[in-house]
């Protein structure tokens, strides 16, 4: 044992006794002067820890097991950094929604963000305001209240209750928010579909078409979710990816706006069915996308001077249109909504200083050609010529 090794001095001697286990060494130059018993003074090492248990054997044994639950705390701090390094990695190089969401969600529980999302004490939104509402909705719910709940639907679901929208409450964790909001956003989803399944079956004594009127009239004042994508030259094609991500999750809005080159993107996933968008997003980035010049017919400096020169942009308008009109064909946006039942918008500028920038739907403008709204949109001034309608 390592507190028996020890150094003891013999009495009436210069020599060293080292004790180490059960054998003993002696050395010294007077050991045949001494011929009586010699006693080792090693007990005092193996007595001081003996000494200090029994006058203080509770700080002794506390004094032992801190320094086990520090050494404890500091691996497992160790183990928690190397597997956050490990879940930003995975977040990072995710390639679908449902791998960055696996990550996020772990790497929630490993910071602790999961105990801010459990906590209702927060100044970012109005607390008090939602928790009334959500036991508004349950209390209907579960009294199968069909008066109650469409009175609720109608009335109190708006968007932002309570500044639940805030992008402070959206800041604190990878990934949700405060476990309150999504209990309210989940009863509400909970209530409408309950109000239908009763209604459906006509047990709610309410007559089925006064309730689809309330509830068209709920969706008109609530409004809808759109997607809308800007522009930005090449940088325009990230908006494909976003797309197909949220095409795969099912989360893909039905109205869908772009401008410049948001507008390529939405004109041709508008324009195609469910059953054609997996493969067009596919082969989208390996099409042709020659806007600026055809394929292999290089422009020279000195054509594209005096283009701009004469005509005041650097780039030909007809490229873009035989991309888009190869892309699309000659469909309407009349057309595009009763194939689909998507509603294409498209932001057009005008020429004149004195008219205002329109906005292209199956509404506005049913019988223009996609084709020519989205070059009309791409036209920036000196890049494109301006393009008719």
């Amino acid at each position: 044992m390592s507190f028996l090794s020890d150094a003891a001095v013999l009495p009436g001697s210069t020599g060293l006794l080292h004790s180490n286990g059960s054998a003993v060494v002696s050395s010294s130059s007077s050991s045949s002067s001494h011929k009586g018993p010699q006693k080792s003074q090693s007990h005092a090492g193996f007595l001081a820890p003996l000494a200090r248990l029994v006058r203080d054997p509770v700080g002794s044994i506390a004094g032992s097991l801190g320094q086990y639950t520090v050494e404890e705390r500091n691996e497992k701090s160790r183990e928690d950094e190397n597997q956050r390094q490990i879940l930003y990695l995975r977040l990072k190089a995710a390639a679908t929604y449902d791998d960055w969401r696996t990550s996020a969600c772990k790497l929630d529980q490993v910071e602790g963000n999961d105990a801010w999302k459990l906590g209702d004490d927060s100044s970012e939104y109005n607390v008090e305001l939602v928790e009334a509402r959500l036991r508004q909705l349950e209390e209907a719910r579960i009294g199968c209240d069909v008066g109650r709940m469409l009175f609720l639907i109608r009335t109190s679901l708006t968007r932002g209750l309570g500044g639940m929208g805030d992008l402070r409450l959206y800041k604190h964790s990878h990934i949700g928010t405060k476990s309150l909001i999504e209990r309210y956003i989940a009863s509400a989803k909970n209530t409408l579909r309950a109000l239908l399944d009763v209604s459906a079956k006509d047990d709610g004594g309410l007559d089925p078409r006064y309730v689809l009127e309330k509830m068209l009239a709920a969706r008109q004042a609530f409004g809808r979710s759109a997607l809308l994508l800007s522009g930005g030259g090449t940088l325009g094609m990230n908006h494909v990816g976003v797309v197909k991500s949220l095409f795969e999750a099912s989360l893909l809005p039905r109205i869908i706006s772009g401008s410049s080159a948001g507008s390529i993107v939405c004109a041709v996933l508008c324009t195609k069915t469910d059953e054609e968008i997996p493969e067009v997003l596919a082969q989208f980035c390996y099409g042709d996308l020659s806007v600026f010049g055809k394929e292999g017919e290089e422009e020279s400096i000195l054509r594209k001077a005096a283009r701009f020169l004469t005509k005041g942009a650097l780039f030909d308008i007809s490229n873009l249109v035989r991309v888009m009109r190869n892309m699309l064909g000659d469909i309407t946006f009349q057309e595009a909504y009763n194939r689909t039942r998507r509603i294409l918008n498209i932001c057009v500028s005008s020429a004149s200083l004195y008219e205002l920038p329109r906005l292209l739907n199956y509404v506005t403008a049913p019988n223009v050609m996609i084709w020519s709204a989205v070059a009309a949109s791409c036209s920036v001034p000196f890049i494109f010529s301006a393009a008719q309608l």
